[in-house]
């Protein structure tokens, strides 16, 4: 499995955002995107940590699966939640990331990351995040487009210390070699590019590398956040 990845600070000025991959003994390979919450710099130093203590807790295993990966989450919320015992800070972070293990894919969010499964570039798998809008959207209290904006960055779910905010949801699937595409990214991505746009991209692009170019590109002008994505495929450096 191989990756195209990109993240930056758009026109913030740290970046906050992290990406984390991992392949295990077996040969189980992660990857995923971590997005900082926090002041100054507390989002970033809260994205290294949810990110270290994922990758420690992962070495001491020898697969990746839905158990250990949330397993590995716990991990990250104790160290969080002892950083702001000693630091007084405000700090969490967001996760969302794919397993792959044989010909199948699962998929994993806390929060906002986005997770899009595309197959003959036709959307097939879209993660729904864990945010204020989804849920006051679900339950009616929200009818006007114009309400959107005001909640739209709220999460429900992220790794900050309390393990009932942080539990991961699951979601799994086949994956199909030279047909499929994995697309995972933060809100400074999908902010501007849904599925919908992304099908369009998929089908003007010859290559990943070229989505990844058009991508990079495009952003690196729109965004006002940090951005970050993962591209993945089983051939997605070849030309």
């Amino acid at each position: 499995m191989k990756a195209i990845a990109v993240s930056h600070k758009g026109k913030r000025d740290i970046n906050q955002d992290l990406i984390l991959e991992y392949t295990s003994i077996d040969g189980s390979y992660l990857f995923a995107v971590i997005d900082g919450m926090g002041g100054y710099e507390s989002g970033e130093i809260a994205a290294k940590i949810v990110g270290e203590n994922i990758e420690t807790y992962l070495s001491t295993v020898g697969t990746i699966d839905a158990f250990h990966i949330q397993k590995a989450i716990n991990k990250s919320n104790l160290a969080l939640r002892q950083q702001k015992t000693e630091s007084s800070e405000s700090m969490g972070a967001t996760i969302g990331g794919v397993i792959f293990k044989g010909s199948s894919v699962s998929y994993f969010w806390v929060g906002d990351v986005k997770i899009f499964h595309f197959r003959n570039k036709k959307i097939l798998f879209e993660s729904i995040p864990h945010g204020l809008v989804n849920d006051l959207v679900e339950n009616g209290s929200i009818t006007e487009p114009s309400q959107l904006s005001k909640y739209r960055h709220v999460v429900t779910r992220s790794i900050q210390g309390d393990i009932k905010t942080s539990q991961a949801e699951i979601d799994s699937n086949t994956f199909q070699d030279n047909t499929d595409l994995l697309f995972v990214c933060s809100d400074g991505v999908h902010d501007l590019f849904e599925s919908l746009q992304l099908e369009n991209l998929l089908n003007q692009v010859e290559s990943p590398l070229m989505l990844q170019a058009e991508l990079e590109s495009r952003l690196k002008i729109e965004a006002s956040d940090n951005f970050t994505f993962g591209i993945i495929t089983s051939n997605a450096l070849e030309i």
